[in-house]
């Protein structure tokens, strides 16, 4: 997740703002400066500024070096189900979700209910964006698909097109 990410999530949820009580950390190696950058939520997110600020960096040789340098960092936890302890990860390093006053706000038996009342819309703009672009992939093989027949057939003709003139290939 990249600040950028979140804008443009964000920029697609009713209100075009982050769910309220869901705040997003980025890491200072996300956002290229000295401090972690905080979005919080229920406060419009400014995607223009995001897109266009160069403190957000949209040099892609600085993202494939992040993105490479996680690809290592993934390698020692490939997967959430051989933490045993939250101690073993930095979560510090990591673009993180947080709920402040959870504990607090929610009661005991419902504080499902508050985490799905605040990650469910981010989430469904995300699957609706997965399935449009599922969707676009679906059509675009479809296409060349039908491309690569034409072509074939168009070859064939001309094969035949040919011995029927007297060449032959």
């Amino acid at each position: 997740l990249r600040p950028r990410h979140w804008a443009m999530i964000c920029s697609q949820l009713p209100r075009g703002s982050p769910p309220k009580g869901l705040d997003v950390i980025f890491p200072a190696r996300f956002s290229f400066s000295n401090d972690d950058t905080e979005i919080t939520g229920g406060q419009r997110v400014d995607l223009e500024e995001l897109l266009n600020n160069p403190q957000y960096g949209d040099d892609d040789e600085e993202w494939d070096a992040l993105d490479e340098e996680e690809i290592e960092a993934m390698k020692e936890i490939s997967s959430a189900q051989n933490i045993k302890r939250l101690s073993e990860v930095d979560t510090d390093n990591y673009p993180r979700f947080v709920v402040k006053a959870l504990g607090k706000t929610a009661k005991k038996g419902s504080r499902v209910d508050a985490l799905l009342k605040v990650l469910l819309p981010p989430s469904k703009v995300v699957f609706q964006k997965q399935q449009r672009d599922k969707e676009k992939a679906k059509v675009a093989t479809e296409l060349r698909e039908k491309r690569e027949l034409i072509a074939k057939q168009k070859k064939e003709q001309e094969k035949l097109g040919s011995r029927r003139m007297g060449y032959q290939y």
